[in-house]
């Protein structure tokens, strides 16, 4: 088994990371097999298997902004009554957001390649942009 901590700076919602896991299965091992494991430790940061196509992205947030409205006030962001350093952000619903995602994927490999399907991609989605530095993790089983 091994784990690879990937630093990421996300100046976009959803940020297509299939070709930076199959690089770190490349390097592993050419013909593993098995499973790996991606997924965030961020409570706002999310992994996803979805199709990379423009639209179904703007209505991915947009879903998203319907659910969990960015516009609204949340317990959460009473940062009055919350104990928090002074500079912490209004963030609720970033929260709500990526708890309806989930924050990790199992993914087979198959002579050292991702076994995806023909439009899946790996995506690193980022429920509170203003974030900097952001990481994912990779377990190889």
């Amino acid at each position: 088994m091994k784990r690879i901590c990937k630093t990421i700076v996300p100046k976009e919602e959803f940020i297509n990371i299939t070709d930076e896991v199959q690089e770190e299965i490349s390097s592993f091992d050419p013909n593993y097999n098995g499973l790996i494991i991606v997924y965030s430790k961020h409570t706002t940061a999310c992994i996803r298997l979805l199709e990379n196509e423009t639209l179904l992205k703007k209505d991915m947030h947009d879903f998203m902004e319907r659910l969990a409205s960015s516009n609204c006030l949340y317990r959460h962001d009473d940062l009055e009554h919350r104990d928090v350093p002074p500079e912490e952000r209004r963030n609720g619903y970033s929260h709500l957001r990526a708890m309806l995602l989930n924050h990790q994927e199992v993914i087979p490999v198959i002579n050292g390649k991702l076994d995806l399907g023909k439009w899946q991609k790996i995506f690193y989605i980022e429920c509170d942009l203003g974030k900097e530095d952001r990481t994912y993790n990779i377990i190889i089983l």
